[in-house]
C-alpha cells in the first residue's frame, strides 16, 4: 500500500493553487470539474460539483496534493483550528527552511511563529516552522538535521 494523494477541500480553488504554486514551487497537474454520480456517491453529498486540482512537487516524487473546491453545495468557509479532531496539515521536507521562511514573510504568508529548532525526539536538531495558507491551511516546513528519507 502507498499514499496516492492528499486532498484539502478550500473555499477558493485559485487561491490555494497559487498558494502552493507560488511560495513553495508546486505544479499544476490537472484541473478539471467533478460533476458525476459517482463523485457524489463517493464524496456522500448529493448534489456535489467540485472544482479539482492535482499538483504536485516539482520532482514528482510521492503523493500528490489535491484540492477540491465545492461549487455546489456552498461552503461556509470554516476550519478545524490546530488542536481539534480532524484538522489537518501537510508536512515538506526542505533544505533550507529559514531562506523559504523569509522568502514566504516577504510574499505576505502568515507562519504561527518563527522556525523552530527541535530538541527532544526522533527529530533532534531538526528545524519546523508552520505556514498559514488560504483556509488557515497548515503547511509545516521541516528542516531536517541529517539526510532525510522515507
Amino acid at each position: 500500500m502507498n499514499i496516492a494523494h492528499i486532498g484539502f477541500t478550500v473555499s477558493d480553488l485559485d487561491a490555494a493553487i497559487d498558494f502552493f504554486v507560488n511560495h513553495f514551487g508546486f505544479h499544476l497537474r490537472h484541473r478539471q470539474i467533478q460533476d458525476n454520480p459517482y463523485t457524489r456517491a463517493t464524496v456522500g453529498v448529493p448534489d456535489a460539483v467540485i472544482d479539482n486540482a492535482i499538483l504536485s512537487t516539482a520532482e514528482h516524487l510521492g503523493a500528490e496534493l489535491q484540492l477540491l473546491q465545492y461549487i455546489q453545495p456552498e461552503c461556509d468557509g470554516s476550519f478545524l483550528p490546530a488542536h481539534h479532531p480532524g484538522a489537518t496539515h501537510l508536512a515538506l521536507v526542505v533544505d533550507d527552511i529559514r531562506e523559504i521562511y523569509g522568502t514566504c514573510i516577504n510574499s505576505g504568508v502568515e507562519f504561527v511563529s518563527p522556525p523552530n529548532e527541535i530538541d527532544t525526539g526522533r527529530n533532534t536538531g531538526g528545524i519546523i516552522a508552520y505556514a498559514i495558507g488560504p483556509d488557515g491551511l497548515r503547511v509545516e516546513l521541516f528542516q531536517p538535521a541529517t539526510v532525510f528519507s522515507f
